[in-house]
């Protein structure tokens, strides 16, 4: 009951034993896979041959970084950007090592996928391996320095700690069981396509079924000197020599298996199982009816040749130009975005506090978006106009001859009159309206009433006729004041000057035809 989890035991595991187990557990089951995918398939000969330095590497870097950021509580986003690094760096490497190796300069090439994704994956599985065996760290970190009641009260206190450890060991178990079985599996599908794997191969093999029995092993003690903890006990020695007997033994009866199976004379004859197989064969097999299978054969073959002349040639598709602009637009945009979040990305934590806090007042991606907004905005209303123009032409296009002389025939009609008018025109039309509505009161007032059905040339000649010396005038206040109102465009500031000169004009006339000024002003 005296016995307890020491600093230097914990910093044994800490260091030592489980990021051993996150390196080597992922390294020989890739390196395995990677030497009988190069058997099953011949063309993983033009991939890079060893790949072993990039999953070291990578399993190191993962179990160093990881336990540094660990101690420093980093966040996920701090592990998703060491593995973009990473990856960044391998493929520098493999890049310049590659162009060195081929001496065809530096291009890209199929070669980089093959060791890039084993890469990825190394670190992925390291990582899992890795995070799991933490929560046994910090279980572990809970029960260190404690003995008798109080390691009962601790391990006590941390029951949801010790289960989640051990749903951890149970899961890296499995992971384990999993790697051997594929393993297992690739290995039949070589022997049943015939292929004879070489001795590097089969070494890295075995010492991958080694490692994976010793890892299980491994594990499970793990998994009972966490049961018996709470009795300050450790796990007996005997124990561990009798897995490792057992461990033994199924080596050696592989060993015995694999003996027996490569010998030349075999336990079973090949003939015999032949004779068994054409005699079950025989028993499954139909009555031959060559009648009906030939009148079944040509029957298709009408069918085939039937549905042949009846198969309409399909017409080639033409791709409209300006969706291809669009969509090459469209994906310059996105790559750009993506570049620069991508380097937002690795480079945020190079940058200073006072910057984040000036940056974040100065708000730029609010900025940024709705410079965006406002792209895609005008983007759409362009998009949407030529959509309209080229309907438009395809409409003049099915109209008739009939239908075209009577179009030539009628006014034209600016497609813009029915839109809302500009700022500029509707200020315009509203200071053009309040001068004629004071030429309108001034008749009103000198003996000419304004009736709501007359137009504006109407009421022009009655004014005429009461005033006869600004006839003219009136004749030019009409022009620009129909040319305003009904008109799609800006009239020119020099007419609308001249516009209100001439009502100011003819309200000074004499409603009795003198021409003397009058004593009313604008």
């Amino acid at each position: 009951m005296s016995w307890s989890i020491s600093r230097r035991t914990l910093r044994l595991y800490r260091s030592g034993v489980h990021p051993l187990l996150s390196i080597l557990l992922p390294l020989l089951f890739l390196l395995s896979l990677d030497q009988l995918l190069r058997v099953l398939i011949p063309q993983a000969s033009l991939f890079p041959r060893n790949v072993t330095p990039l999953l070291l590497a990578a399993g190191i870097e993962e179990a160093v970084v990881g336990n540094l950021l660990f101690n420093e509580r980093a966040s996920f986003a701090a592990r998703v950007r060491e593995l973009v690094l990473l990856l960044a760096l391998c493929f520098g490497c493999l890049f310049v090592f590659l162009a060195l190796q081929s001496g065809r300069g530096l291009r890209l090439s199929t070669a980089l996928i093959y060791p890039m994704v084993v890469t990825l994956l190394q670190w992925l599985f390291s990582s899992a391996v890795h995070a799991g065996l933490r929560e046994r760290e910090v279980l572990l970190g809970a029960l260190t320095g404690n003995t008798g009641a109080a390691l009962r009260h601790s391990l006590r206190d941390s029951s949801f700690q010790a289960g989640l450890a051990m749903r951890v060991l149970r899961g890296i178990r499995a992971m384990v069981l999993v790697f051997q079985f594929l393993i297992v599996l690739v290995l039949v599908t070589a022997a049943v396509l015939e292929r004879r794997p070489p001795l590097l191969c089969g070494l890295v093999v075995a010492l991958h079924a080694i490692g994976g029995l010793l890892a299980l092993g491994l594990l499970r003690i793990f998994e009972e000197e966490q049961l018996l903890l709470g009795s300050g006990l450790r796990v007996p020695l005997h124990l561990g020599r009798r897995r490792l007997l057992f461990a033994a033994l199924i080596l050696a009866a592989s060993a015995a298996l694999v003996a027996v199976a490569a010998r030349n004379a075999s336990l079973l004859p090949l003939s015999a199982l032949i004779a068994l197989l054409q005699k079950l064969a025989s028993l499954l097999r139909l009555p031959d009816r060559r009648g009906m299978s030939e009148g079944l054969q040509q029957l298709l073959i009408e069918r085939q040749r039937y549905y042949d002349t009846m198969r309409l040639p399909q017409e080639p598709t033409v791709v409209n130009p300006l969706a291809l602009l669009f969509v090459e637009l469209l994906r310059r945009l996105f790559t750009t975005l993506l570049g620069t979040g991508l380097f937002l990305f690795l480079a945020f934590p190079l940058l200073s506090r006072d910057f984040l806090e000036r940056l974040h007042e100065m708000r730029p991606f609010d900025a940024l978006r709705k410079r965006i907004k406002t792209l895609l905005g005008f983007t759409l209303r362009l998009w949407l106009r030529l959509l309209h123009w080229m309907r438009s032409r395809g409409r003049a296009g099915m109209q008739t001859a009939d239908e075209e002389g009577q179009a030539r025939r009628l006014p034209k009609r600016i497609g813009t009159i029915s839109r809302r008018p500009s700022v500029r025109k509707r200020i315009q039309m509203s200071r053009v309206e309040r001068a004629f509505l004071a030429l309108v009161r001034w008749g009103e007032q000198s003996g000419v009433p304004f009736v709501f059905f007359y137009t504006p040339g109407e009421y022009a000649v009655r004014l005429a006729a009461l005033v006869p010396a600004g006839a003219g005038q009136l004749d030019y206040v009409v022009e620009v004041f129909e040319e305003v109102m009904f008109s799609p465009h800006l009239v020119a500031p020099g007419r609308i000057a001249r516009y209100f000169q001439m009502i100011r004009s003819m309200r000074r006339l004499n409603p009795a035809g003198t021409g003397a000024a009058g004593t009313s002003s604008p």
